[in-house]
């Protein structure tokens, strides 16, 4: 089986059918379904499903019986997954103008998005676009020198090869995949046999603990696939925002009674997220702004050497005479293509604003925090992936410089903030965009895709998306109301990332955003970046719900202790009885952990691939309003057993080989060693 830094499945010099008229029409057609349906699951409960394993199975479905090629089905999927990631884009800004128009009291924002849809697509477009042409230059960057793991890059990439292969790991998918399947559609999506986010509080007065984890058998295949180191960061990261900074900011200001819309509340985990919500989450967008804009300053000549080779400055490198291969053939991006996008922001920017000086400022902001944060979200999904990639950080992040800006030229406030979630907005779908987009560059990596088309397939996944969510979002807001009761819409969807985004920007506006925290949050960056610490892993943890740092931790852990075990077996077992060297059992080490660890990433890559089915199952019971639930209130401790069980399988399918012809006591003496943190 290939690893990711063999050969591609299909080499450079085969020619094979990628780019065709049945990949693009198939493409479409995920599209419009998987950005439906993570649209209205977005609204509902303020995140998005990862379309990535789901599309790639139904481009299987379609794509076999039609004879497709690996290279056409991968086609189909990298098109069909910018519905889900624009979708992420829209849901969480613009109808975040909906709730600034009543919390201004109809001063902001807008009444409704139906009034806008050609905005809301135009803009969509736009972000979407930038989204794909900022990560052109990052492909080589981030892929083939930085090496980020891109852990459902890597899953999807894993899941094709193995299909195609048609190799007895593929037996390894087939029961991961329905293992975590089967534990989405058993917890609190589906029968809610369990609950799938434990979390509690120690102590209820001043001093109090705050601790969780989510049974996502998805984020313990993530955190297998990036490794121990990046898996311990996020962790450090949690401990510090969720463990530490809340229990004490709580103790030393009080916990709230109220959340921030002013409903009391009686759930003591409530108060935690309601700290978090005022304080912490500003730690952690100060601490992910330093670390973007220091991950950019130390690739600065890596970025501009890449930008020079795929931006159309002077002559090609055909035109010199340079052969390209398939597998490194980019785009190339015109420079009138930057200035056609600048120009139309320019005059959607002054439609709004109605002020020439503050048009020109927030579109050049606009292009700068798109060319960052696109880098960042590039970055931090090649740590935790697309599912996990902090993009309402980002967002926020973007709200914070644009309102500074607008503040600084003495825009009215009614106006700057309409603009600075409309800026927001564009730059949220450009960051969703570009994460998904490296996902995709790195699966193309891995099978041999040529990225020239695969950055082609982007922009029709786009153009597709921007026409067909934002008219799927109006729908909705439609039928059910968004974020805010009405009198036609008494229970409106939640749209929780949403709300978060206009009372933040209201919050900004009217001068009551945490600056201290966001300090915090800067100060801390630096100091980790003194020490040469992976910033971006820490500064992820510290704004992720702890619940989701947790089991990406655990799942490092399972790689961390599988790798101690296959050393000690080969230093107990196979150096005692060979008489190796040190050289020998160096090599016998490194051999035997490339050969066993592939199992542990095939079974990781399941993982993500099963729970992303079921949840793309369960949305759609959602949306046809079936009710699978067997309890009104469910149980923690069932779900805690089979995860456990589920972390012990996996570090079973590793050392399963290696366990083969050991006496028990061998067994005993390296298990002995490799859970001893001495020695």
């Amino acid at each position: 089986m290939a690893t990711t830094d063999e050969e591609p499945f299909v080499p450079a010099d085969v020619s094979m059918p990628e780019f065709t008229v049945k990949a693009i029409l198939i493409g479409i057609l995920i599209t419009v379904i998987m950005g439906s349906a993570n649209a209205y699951l977005g609204l509902l409960v303020g995140m998005t499903v990862s379309a990535t394993i789901p599309s790639l199975v139904i481009g299987l479905a379609f794509m076999k019986p039609l004879k497709g090629t690996i290279l056409e089905t991968n086609m189909t999927k990298n098109i069909g997954v910018a519905g889900e990631a624009l979708a992420a884009g829209i849901v969480f800004t613009f109808p975040a103008l909906l709730i600034v128009y009543v919390v201004t009291d109809h001063q902001a924002g807008w009444a409704t998005l139906g009034n806008h849809l050609p905005i809301v697509m135009l803009l969509s477009f736009v972000g979407g676009l930038l989204g794909v042409f900022f990560t052109i230059p990052l492909r080589r960057v981030f892929i083939e020198e930085e090496k980020l793991p891109y852990p459902e890059g890597v899953a999807s990439g894993k899941v094709l090869m193995t299909m195609y292969r048609g190799e007895q790991m593929l037996k390894y998918i087939t029961i991961s995949m329905l293992i975590a399947g089967g534990m989405k559609f058993l917890s609190t999506s589906g029968l809610n046999l369990w609950r799938e986010r434990l979390e509690y509080v120690i102590g209820r007065g001043k001093a109090r603990l705050f601790g969780g984890v989510n049974v996502s058998p998805a984020l313990l295949g993530v955190g297998y696939i990036i490794g121990p180191r990046i898996a311990g960061m996020v962790f450090a990261g949690g401990i510090l925002g969720w463990v530490i900074l809340i229990p004490l900011i709580g103790a030393l200001v009080g916990w709230p009674t109220v959340d921030f819309q002013g409903n009391p509340i009686t759930n003591p985990v409530d108060a935690v997220y309601a700290i978090w919500f005022q304080y912490t989450k500003w730690i952690g967008v100060g601490a992910v702004l330093t670390g973007g804009i220091w991950t950019l300053y130390t690739l600065r000549k890596t970025l501009v050497d890449s930008l020079k080779s795929s931006v159309k400055i002077g002559e090609h490198k055909e035109a010199k005479g340079q052969n390209v291969i398939r597998t490194e053939k980019d785009m190339q991006v015109h420079v009138a293509y930057y200035v056609i996008i600048f120009v139309i922001m320019l005059i959607i920017n002054y439609y709004v604003l109605k002020t020439i000086l503050a048009t020109i400022v927030s579109t050049f902001v606009l292009f700068a925090a798109a060319f960052l944060f696109t880098a960042v979200a590039g970055y931090l999904a090649g740590i935790v992936g697309s599912s996990n990639n902090p993009i309402s950080s980002v967002t926020i992040s973007t709200l914070v410089i644009t309102a500074a800006m607008l503040y600084l030229l003495r825009v009215d406030p009614t106006v700057g903030m309409t603009a600075t979630i409309l800026v927001a907005a564009i730059v949220c779908v450009s960051a969703a965009i570009a994460g998904d987009s490296m996902q995709e560059l790195k699966t193309a990596n891995m099978v041999g895709a040529t990225p020239y088309d695969i950055q082609r397939g982007r922009i029709i996944g786009v153009i597709t998306a921007s026409i067909s969510i934002p008219a799927v979002v109006w729908m909705l807001e439609s039928a059910y109301g968004i974020g805010v009761k009405t009198p036609g819409h008494p229970n409106p969807l939640p749209a929780p990332q949403a709300v978060i985004m206009g009372s933040t920007v209201v919050a900004i506006f009217k001068g009551d955003i945490e600056l201290s925290m966001f300090i915090l949050g800067v100060i801390i960056a630096i100091l980790l970046i003194k020490f040469k610490l992976p910033v971006m892993a820490v500064a992820i943890g510290i704004y992720l719900p702890f619940t989701l740092t947790t089991p990406i931790m655990l799942g490092g852990l399972i790689a961390y202790f599988s790798e101690r075990f296959i050393e000690h077996k080969v230093r107990v077992v196979d150096q005692r009885k060979e008489g190796l060297g040190e050289a020998a059992v160096k090599e016998r080490i490194k051999a035997l952990k490339n050969e066993t660890f592939n199992y542990g990433l095939i079974f990781s890559a399941g993982l993500v691939a099963g729970e992303a089915l079921m949840g793309v199952i369960n949305a759609i019971f959602k949306i046809g309003k079936i009710n699978l639930a067997v309890f009104t209130q469910s149980a923690g401790w069932p779900g805690m057993l089979a995860y456990l069980y589920l972390m012990y399988f996996i570090f079973y399918i590793v050392i399963r080989k290696p366990l083969q012809g050991m006496s028990k006591d061998e067994v005993r003496e390296v298990v002995r060693r490799t859970f001893r943190f001495r020695g």
